[in-house]
């Protein structure tokens, strides 16, 4: 098993704690307690958020910032609520 480098474990850190704090900012933002699956959704709604966190994240365009998110959190991807708003989902604005 290949070790990481301290370099890439710092890296790996930074996101986790960004990506924590983003969520808890969500939550904050809409006066709610909330699962990693309204956060995303939220994400996916709301142009000004996505743009927040793709900042944050330093990613390119929505799709790899979605996707980053999802490899953070993929327990979002069993979520009832997340498939039936996917389902009739027209793209991102």
């Amino acid at each position: 098993m290949q070790e990481k480098s301290p370099y890439e474990s710092l890296q790996t850190e930074e996101y986790n704690h960004i990506f924590y704090s983003f969520c808890t900012y969500v939550s904050l933002c809409y006066d709610k307690k909330m699962n990693f699956a309204t956060v995303f959704l939220k994400l996916l709604e709301n142009k000004g958020l996505r743009d927040i966190f793709i900042s944050l994240i330093d990613e390119d365009n929505d799709f790899n910032a979605i996707k980053r998110f999802i490899q953070t959190e993929p327990s979002i991807s069993k979520s009832k609520y997340v498939t039936k708003f996917l389902n009739k989902f027209s793209g991102l604005e």
